[in-house]
């Protein structure tokens, strides 16, 4: 297809929607979600060209950050807001918070990391015969950053509470991983539909173009998807269905698809590393800079500083999307993913839907611990492997 047509479409799929917040047209829920939906979709589309066609200036590494950033702007956006009324209001608010943000961090490993891993697995064992992803070193980087807040955050649900001190952890981390992205090393490769047109601009057009590109898609991504999160709101009390679930389910599939549609295009284009890459920059971000700022925003509204409480069941919710994140680490630390180790992700996470129970929860916490400790212990010399590369390029960046 025609690169020009495709960002006509990508453009045109946002346009609806913004349109009708210019002109402040309402709608039913149902067709408010669909609306802001797409748009959603036409912004990520807009992300995964710019991004791709970044990696010509910029390590892919720090590109992919910042295109993660932007991805999980409608997961800030939306937390932001249930944060912000947890102070204001208070009640059920409070358990919005942080259920919004671990169903979303639980939907990006159970259903984005397996089913991006399976779709590439299925390309490979197609054109090039291979039955194992193989990545390479760079992801180093986002494994060491995941897995220091991935064992940080076995600290909250024993403190029952994401205290100031956390915040300061988790944001300072956070601003390291995106420093020390800059210095890491750039990934030759080969532009080719929309990004290969961007990338016959001249260098100043190009980089014009790409930042446009990014900014407008954030801000789209910004104002479409607490809309799309309220309207399936609205439609769910329509149609009589819990709210909550929805808040921790369904609404962060919305905020989630930016982040599966970029590592589904990048994967599309057998460009593995790049689209495991996207999605672990994203839970980078989900497990340090989204945790510590809806503190820091509940705070701000009450106008004291203040930890954000969890009650017991998001003491579990919370053990249990930390324990995902260590089994998910020890999967893919050796940096080779195979089909039965994607199907254990998936499974996993939906036992979890059909058996929504207390006990439940706290059997798949423990059975996400106790396969990912042997995993991490035996394979403890890639950990090594990722620490020095990570103080490789951090030594680059003080002779820099």
């Amino acid at each position: 297809m025609n690169p020009k047509l495709q960002l006509s479409m990508a453009l045109s799929m946002t346009l609806p929607w913004i349109l009708s917040l210019a002109f402040s047209v309402h709608y039913l829920p149902e067709l408010e979600a669909f609306l802001a939906g797409l748009a959603v979709v036409g912004a990520a589309f807009l992300i995964s060209w710019a991004a791709e066609t970044a990696e010509m200036d910029i390590p892919r590494s720090f590109s992919l950050a910042i295109v993660a950033l932007l991805a999980i702007l409608p997961e800030y956006a939306v937390d932001a807001y249930f944060a912000w009324m947890a102070g204001k209001v208070g009640g059920d608010y409070v358990h919005y918070a942080t259920a919004n943000m671990t169903g979303a961090n639980r939907l990006l490993i159970g259903v984005g990391w397996s089913f991006v891993a399976i779709t590439a697995i299925y390309r490979l064992r197609k054109e090039l015969k291979k039955s194992e992803l193989e990545l390479d070193d760079s992801l180093n980087l986002e494994i060491i950053f995941l897995l220091a807040a991935t064992l940080y955050s076995f600290k909250i649900p024993l403190t029952g509470e994401i205290s100031a001190i956390d915040s300061l952890f988790l944001v300072s981390m956070y601003v390291l991983y995106l420093f020390t992205a800059i210095k890491s090393e750039k990934e030759e490769f080969e532009v080719v539909g929309v990004p290969c047109y961007l990338c016959s601009f001249r260098k100043e057009r190009r980089r014009a173009t790409v930042f446009m590109m990014f900014l407008y898609a954030g801000f789209v991504i910004l104002m479409s998807v607490e809309a799309f999160a309220e309207g399936l709101i609205g439609t769910a009390r329509n149609l009589g269905i819990d709210e909550f679930i929805v808040v921790q389910w369904i609404a962060p599939l919305a905020s989630e698809a930016p982040e599966f549609i970029v590592a589904i295009y990048l994967a599309n284009r057998l460009r593995v590393s790049a689209s495991i890459n996207a999605l672990i920059s994203s839970k980078v971000n989900q497990w340090s800079l989204l945790i510590g700022t809806i503190a820091v925003i509940y705070s701000i509204s009450l106008l004291e500083l203040k930890s954000l409480p969890l009650d017991d069941r998001q003491k579990e919710e919370f053990l249990l999307t930390a324990a995902q994140s260590l089994f998910g680490l020890a999967i893919i630390v050796d940096k080779r993913i195979n089909l039965f180790e994607a199907l254990a992700l998936l499974f996993l996470f939906l036992i979890q839907l059909v058996f929504p129970s207390v006990s439940m929860r706290y059997i798949i916490s423990f059975l996400y611990i106790a396969i990912a400790i042997p995993i991490m212990l035996r394979k403890s010399s890639e950990v090594i492997k990722a620490l020095d590369y990570v103080s490789k390029v951090a030594k680059k960046s003080k002779r820099d």
